[in-house]
This record gives C-alpha cells, sequence and structure tokens, in this order.
C-alpha cells in the first residue's frame, strides 16, 4: 500500500512538472531570465535579454530531459557549450551558476501556494534540486577538468614561446658578440698601426691607453712587421699617449727586448716627462730604447743610420767616403 502511495505521489509530481513545462513552458523561461538577469550584476545593461534567454532555454531543456525522461545527454551537452561560452564570453562564474539555479527559482514561483498544495509543491521541488544538484556536480567537474587542460596548453605555449625568445637572445647575443669582436679587431687594426715610413724603418704611432692587452697586441703586431718588412728600425710615437702607468712602460720596455732579440732597433719619439721618469723607474737600471723629442728627429737619426742623406724636402742615399 505505502509503495502504491509513493508511486501515485511520483505520477501526480511527474504529471504538475509535466503541465509545467508544457502548458507554462514560456513563462517558466520569462521568470527563469528575469531572476537570471536581477541576480547577475554582469549581465544588468550590458548584455542583451535574448542572449541570456537562449541560456535559459537551453536550462529547461536539460532539466525536462532529466527529470520526467532521465536522459541525462542534454545536460551533458549543455554543460560542454555552456563552460566553453562563459569562456570565451568572460561573464562571471557565479553567473554561470545561477542560470543552472533560474529553473529552479522560476518553478519555485509558479509552485507557491496557493497554486499547488504545499505537499505536491515540495515534492516537485525536491525532484528540482535533485536535478540541479546533479547538474552542478556535474558542470563543477567539467569547468575544473577544462581549466586544467586550458592551464597545462598555456604552459605549454608560454615554455616554448620562452623557448623561442631564449633562442632569439641568444642568437642576437652571439651576433652582439661577434660584431664586438669585429669592432675590437677594428679598432686594433686602427689603434694600433704600423706603418712603413721607409725602406728598413717602421712608425707605429700610439693613441690613448696602453693597456696590458694592447700591449701584447703591439708586440706581436710588431714583431711581424719586421720580418715582413725586414725592418732594422721601429719607432714608437708616444705623443698620442696621455699618460704612462707602470703597466704601460713595462710594455713598452718589453715591447723594446722583443724588437731587440730579432735583430732589430726600438726608437721612442715624444716622451713627456712623466713618461721618461716612469720608464727609468721600470727599467731597474737597464739600458732604455733610444728617445728623442719629436717623431721627425726619430726618422732623421733612423734614416741616417740605414745610410741615407736627410736633407729638407730630400732623402738620398749618402756616398761612401
Amino acid at each position: 500500500m505505502l509503495e502504491r502511495a509513493f508511486e501515485s505521489m511520483r505520477e501526480s509530481v511527474d504529471q504538475v512538472l509535466a503541465t509545467m513545462l508544457g502548458e507554462r513552458r514560456s513563462e517558466v523561461v520569462e521568470r527563469a531570465t528575469d531572476w537570471v538577469i536581477a541576480q547577475a550584476r554582469d549581465l544588468q545593461g550590458k548584455r542583451p535579454r535574448d542572449e541570456t534567454q537562449r541560456l535559459v532555454e537551453g536550462v529547461v531543456r536539460w532539466n525536462e530531459a532529466l527529470i520526467l525522461r532521465k536522459d541525462s545527454v542534454p545536460l551533458a551537452e549543455f554543460i560542454g557549450f555552456v563552460t566553453a561560452y562563459r569562456a570565451s564570453s568572460e561573464f562571471h562564474i557565479s553567473t554561470l551558476l545561477r542560470g543552472f539555479c533560474s529553473f529552479r527559482a522560476a518553478m519555485a514561483e509558479l509552485l507557491a501556494p496557493p497554486r499547488v498544495d504545499p505537499t505536491t509543491a515540495y515534492s516537485c521541488l525536491r525532484i528540482v534540486d535533485d536535478a540541479y544538484l546533479t547538474a552542478i556536480f556535474q558542470m563543477g567537474d567539467e569547468y575544473v577538468n577544462k581549466l586544467n587542460r586550458t592551464i597545462l596548453e598555456r604552459r605549454a605555449q608560454l615554455e616554448a614561446d620562452l623557448a623561442r625568445v631564449a633562442a632569439q637572445h641568444d642568437r642576437e647575443f652571439q651576433e652582439a658578440l661577434a660584431v664586438i669582436q669585429k669592432q675590437r679587431d677594428l679598432l686594433h687594426e686602427v689603434s694600433l698601426p704600423v706603418i712603413s715610413v721607409f725602406h728598413g724603418v717602421l712608425v707605429v704611432p700610439l693613441i690613448g691607453e696602453l693597456s696590458a692587452e694592447r700591449a701584447d697586441e703591439l708586440i706581436h703586431r710588431l714583431l711581424v712587421a719586421i720580418v715582413d718588412n725586414r725592418a732594422k728600425v721601429a719607432i714608437l710615437d708616444l705623443t698620442g699617449l696621455p699618460f704612462v702607468d707602470q703597466v704601460a712602460a713595462r710594455a713598452l720596455l718589453k715591447a723594446a727586448g722583443a724588437v731587440g732579440l730579432i735583430g732589430a732597433t726600438v726608437m721612442l719619439a715624444g716622451l713627456s716627462p712623466a713618461t721618461a721618469t716612469e720608464l727609468i723607474h721600470q727599467s731597474e737600471g737597464a739600458a732604455l730604447p733610444a728617445s728623442h723629442a719629436t717623431l721627425a728627429d726619430a726618422l732623421r737619426v733612423a734614416l741616417r743610420a740605414q745610410g741615407y742623406e736627410v736633407q729638407r724636402g730630400l732623402v738620398k742615399l749618402a756616398r761612401s767616403s
């Protein structure tokens, strides 16, 4: 008897719900739409009503299928659609939840006494609540799954973008290093020129700071030029050196010693008093290269040492006596 009573009650509840979804369907949709718009701040005056109403119609359809036919396919399809739509339309997650609850809110108004007796209304709303909770739990799982997939996809994309940016920066860095090295080589070529001014005589005008690195480059270039030109004299013009410190003085003395080992001679030109003092201090009593006040003076001496007679505007080979 009790089971029959429950079955009869269930049939009565189903009939009430079927009637509501059949004869008063448009009213259910209108009430549900009004309720969502009133509750959701991001819908008020910001989105067209017909957009919200179409979504509410989808809510009513899956409730009808789930409650009256026990068909969960429309619910799954709606959840897949609305979670993706929410991401692209960027409305609040709270609005999405209110949309799922809109059918229940509309039914609560339509089932309120005296339209329906309290017992039947209560039973109907319990069924509606069960459908709502089923949908919310399922929607929550789907939303989290999509969120996790999105996070993983964006993380992979970010890592790929970072890898491309790092590779691009590395290429740019290597290119910059190559340019710097090329400029450095060019600077060495320009700042340490070894000039063959006459047969057997080389001149090296030194400009700027003579660092340890430049000193080593000077010695290398000077020795190569002496051998290539079979030079006997190399004149280091110090006029362009603003300051000769301990490192530079030692480098000049080292260059003179290296040139002497291959049978040539170094002469210094354009020494300042401070440079002369530093050279004496670093020589520690050893013999210093020959020095001249100007490059012209050094050139005259170098040419005469090679057997040339120097006159104004003319250099000629001196006759043997």
